[in-house]
């Protein structure tokens, strides 16, 4: 790679990271906003929107699709990607925890766990989510 494709490289990837947490930041105070606290509905703790942005970065990395980013009411954050087969959903529930599910029209599924410090499990994840795209 040239020392121009490096910074051009670099000067998306801090664009995209900066759109990241905008977006994540966004998501965050909609959620705090429109949740009563009565509720049973709990909010998704900071750590889940830090571990969001860094598995995003790595997902950008990977070339893989920015997915759709939602907050769920069992306190965890979403990313979804819809195919023409199916779905693939990875759930982070802060502390580091990934879950990840896959589900295809022709009834496959594929399901897995880990923490984001465990490179060779969510490698692995990874993997599996790539071959979807």
């Amino acid at each position: 790679m040239t020392q121009l494709q490096h910074n051009s490289h670099s000067i998306s990837e801090n664009t995209f990271r900066n759109s990241m947490r905008c977006e994540l930041v966004e998501l965050q105070k909609h959620s705090e906003h429109t949740i009563p606290l009565e509720s049973r509905i709990q909010l998704a703790p900071e750590s889940a929107y830090n571990d969001a942005l860094f598995l995003l970065e790595i997902l950008y990395n990977y070339d893989i699709p920015i997915p759709v980013i939602n907050s769920t009411n069992h306190g965890s954050l979403s990313l979804k990607w819809y195919t023409e087969d199916g779905t693939a959903t990875m759930f982070l529930c802060g502390d580091g925890l990934v879950v990840y599910n896959a589900n295809s029209d022709g009834d496959s599924k594929d399901d897995g766990a880990c923490l984001l410090s465990d490179t060779n499990a969510l490698n692995e994840i990874l993997g599996a989510l790539r071959c979807v795209y």
